[in-house]
């Protein structure tokens, strides 16, 4: 009987840093550090992400904001929304509107954009981040900024 509560114990255990892990590990939550992007490379471009539930607010440091929604098929977790770039980013993307879609590939977050255009076909863009705090010299978003959008 005792052999049994101990291997209840560990299995008990196991569960529970085995969850917290998977949570850790698939969570949508904090500062994403751009790696690669099919708009150019952007050494200082980062995404901050909080989480309210199923919806999630993201807010860049390049000009753009967006509102998902956390869905799940076969067992993995992804996000769908809508967002927008500031008027007062310069270029193809100033003011536009744009649907977007994040989804977790191991330890990256893959993102990809559609900018609509009014005249012509949509822009396309890919970018693949890592879960990391910006680089010191770019301008640091706080979780009060992500959280008003």
């Amino acid at each position: 009987m005792k052999l049994l509560g101990g291997a209840g114990v560990f299995v008990l255990l196991v569960l529970v840093f085995t969850g917290a892990a998977r949570a850790d590990d698939y969570t949508f939550a904090g500062q994403w550090r751009q790696t690669v992007s099919t708009a150019g490379r952007c050494d200082d471009c980062y995404i901050g992400i909080v989480m309210h539930g199923e919806v999630l607010t993201v807010t860049s440091n390049n000009g753009w904001e967006a509102v998902l929604n956390i869905q799940s098929l076969v067992g993995r977790d992804f996000a769908v929304g809508t967002g927008h770039w500031k008027a007062t980013v310069g270029g193809a993307y100033g003011g536009k509107h744009f649907d977007i879609q994040l989804v977790r590939s191991g330890a990256n977050l893959q993102m990809f954009m559609v900018v609509s255009q009014e005249k012509g076909a949509p822009i396309s863009l890919r970018a693949t981040f890592e879960k990391g705090r910006p680089l010191k010299n770019s301008r640091y978003v706080s979780p009060v900024e992500i959280y008003w959008i």
